[in-house]
């Protein structure tokens, strides 16, 4: 059962609910710290919902959809100046949690604040997970839910072990994501943000494919 503010407002406990509440956020924000102390470089690892989550290596297709992936949105992006595209280290700080997305575009004007020593970013305007075993219920529930909360304006999710892809964009003025278009190996996928970019799926999944992407991107500058 979903509980709405209207549905708190008129429980008796309140009051006694929020001090627990507050206390609870409390612990967390110390948890978080912690975190923030304790993670490096080396380490894959995010903080979500008070926990600390560290990720185990990723496989074969997994790694190789987000490096294809990163390399077409960050040519891309650069060639057009466009705004600024970072894979799987760039850490983003949520209200309540930070995330390590695989691939996160930011729109220039926010990608221009960015300074060289900055190891936290604020929400990206387009964001990709490339779904894996341990990863996949959290892509498709907490983040999905965060990343919308936070009027991150498109959201891909995207199967490499099915080769497909699922293109999620926030209507404006909205809290939840629309499944826009859910696309297979065969099919061309243009972003919604990234305005100009339309690329082969299978360009995300194979290494031939990706490379005759590339220049033709790149023949396009």
């Amino acid at each position: 059962m979903t509980v709405t503010l209207k549905h708190l407002l008129k429980l008796p406990t309140l009051p006694r609910l929020m001090q627990e509440v507050q206390s609870h956020l409390a612990q967390e924000h110390q948890k978080r710290q912690l975190f923030y102390e304790s993670v490096n470089e080396d380490q894959k690892a995010e903080f979500i919902l008070g926990q600390i989550v560290l990720h185990s290596p990723a496989s074969d297709a997994h790694t190789d959809a987000v490096g294809y992936l990163f390399r077409t949105t960050s040519i891309f992006a650069d060639v057009q100046q466009s705004g600024k595209v970072k894979s799987e280290k760039a850490m983003i700080s949520l209200t309540r949690n930070d995330y390590e997305p695989d691939v996160a575009f930011w729109k220039k004007e926010v990608a221009d604040t960015f300074d060289k020593a900055q190891t936290h970013f604020p929400a990206p305007h387009f964001v990709v997970e490339v779904l894996s075993k341990g990863t996949a219920k959290t892509d498709r529930t907490t983040k999905y839910k965060d990343y919308a909360a936070h009027q991150i304006e498109e959201y891909w999710i995207v199967d490499p072990k099915k080769q497909i892809v699922e293109q999620y964009v926030l209507p404006q003025g909205g809290t939840e994501y629309m499944l826009f278009k859910k696309l297979m190996i065969e099919d061309d996928i243009s972003s919604y943000v990234m305005k100009g970019f339309t690329i082969p799926v299978k360009a995300i999944f194979d290494a031939q494919t990706n490379l005759e992407t590339l220049k033709n991107l790149l023949a396009k500058s």
